[in-house]
């Protein structure tokens, strides 16, 4: 990064994305990890894959426009850290269980649901924080930095953590999560900008305060760029969520895949998203914001295709895997980081929690419904089947866009 960049970012902006890489690299391990601990220690079906991700949804859409509405309501650090103490917390308690002989897959299936409920927290806190540390006209590489932190901590997650639970166990592989959400915590507590205060909460009854918490809804409803990223993000939700379903049964048990060599193979996918997070911030401003998404979420929609084509445990099958990851992990990284910086840059300050939140409690009623149709078609038509309907979804996603954006342009003129 060049000085200019660096002084532009700030110090603060640092220690966030210190927090943000170095949390993430416990979340990759978990991503490996939890799916394994299930499918080798309990035996886990798809249906029962499904569950588990059902319950990390659960919070997102029972909860959703009320916490979003709550975040607006504070200062964001505070929940940020929050957030990252009670996710560790769980992530001592789920490999407590396994060790003393006492894990059940309810006890997987709740740890999944009070995660989603803290992510879920996180998750809005961070969008809606960010604008408060770094200028406008830099929320594209803001948000760029974090994504290539975050692939950066991937890819050594990812390569890292699939030899460790072959060596050791997937809760040794929980237990250094832990230790990244408590080294978050300590970065966030770090950053000394003082946040601006949130606006103060009107007098109202019970109608308006539903306004209040319905206001994003509102916004989005009212401005064609959201509509488009919400759109997007719905359909793109339930195609990762069909995918991801499926995805460690087809490449462990169906393929016969280990878990250290899939762990390589998953990094190649953490390399894609890095380059794509520095290569997103160059994309021409002609083609920033919807265009890029559309064109990012076109590509990804082949990375599913590309994984059902593999023979098994095979170079075949190691060359569609490693294609799949290449190209759908870059891809997403270029549409994500784009919606992001677009929904941040002309989203009003008072509802960007809000914003934020609508949009994902819409994606996570689009990924339960995802969750719950890749569970039934990986048991009824099969795993691989299941696979090229996701990559059919995500194509419906850059569809989404490319007609809402249209629509908007053309009310524009």
């Amino acid at each position: 990064m060049s000085a200019p960049e660096a002084e532009r970012l700030g110090p603060d902006f640092a220690r966030l994305l210190a927090a943000a890489t170095t949390s993430n690299f416990g979340t990759m391990l978990t991503g490996i990890a939890l799916p394994l601990l299930a499918i080798d220690l309990l035996h886990a079906s798809p249906g029962q894959i499904a569950a588990m991700n059902a319950a990390a949804l659960a919070p997102g859409i029972a909860l959703g426009l009320f916490a979003a509405h709550a975040i607006d309501r504070v200062r964001r650090r505070p929940v940020l850290i929050g957030a990252d103490l009670a996710r560790a917390a769980l992530l001592l308690a789920l490999p407590l269980a396994a060790f003393t002989g006492a894990l059940e897959m309810a006890h997987v299936v709740a740890f999944a649901f009070f995660r989603g409920l803290f992510d879920f927290a996180f998750g809005v806190a961070e969008q809606a924080y960010l604008p408060a540390l770094v200028p406008p006209r830099v929320l594209v590489r803001a948000n760029g930095r974090l994504q290539a932190g975050d692939s950066s901590a991937e890819a050594v997650g990812f390569a890292a953590g699939g030899w460790l639970i072959q060596a050791l166990s997937a809760p040794v592989a929980l237990l250094t999560d832990a230790a990244s959400y408590l080294a978050s915590a300590v970065l966030i507590a770090r950053i000394r900008v003082v946040e601006p205060a949130p606006p103060p909460a009107p007098a109202r009854d019970g109608r308006s305060r539903w306004r209040e918490i319905t206001a994003g809804i509102r916004e989005i409803a009212r401005t064609p760029q959201l509509r488009a990223i919400a759109a997007a993000a719905m359909l793109v939700s339930a195609a990762q969520q069909m995918v991801g379903t499926v995805y460690m049964l087809f490449v462990y048990r169906e393929l016969g895949f280990a878990a250290g060599p899939l762990g390589m193979l998953f990094a190649l996918g953490a390399i894609s998203s890095l380059a794509a997070a520095f290569a997103a911030e160059r994309v021409p401003e002609r083609l920033a914001g919807l265009p890029a998404m559309t064109g990012g979420l076109a590509v990804y929609a082949l990375s599913p295709l590309l994984l059902a084509l593999a023979p098994g445990a095979t170079l075949l099958g190691v060359a569609a895997i490693a294609a799949q990851q290449i190209v759908g992990d870059g891809s997403y990284v270029l549409y994500e980081v784009h919606q992001r910086s677009l929904r941040q840059r002309i989203t009003p300050a008072a509802v960007l929690g809000r914003v934020s939140g609508a949009i994902r409690f819409a994606a996570s009623l689009a990924m339960l419904a995802g969750t719950a149709l890749g569970g039934w078609l990986g048991g009824t038509v099969g795993l691989r089947a299941t696979l090229v309907a996701g990559g059919c979804c995500a194509a419906l996603a850059a569809l989404a866009a490319l007609r809402v954006g249209r629509t908007s342009q053309t009310l524009r003129t």
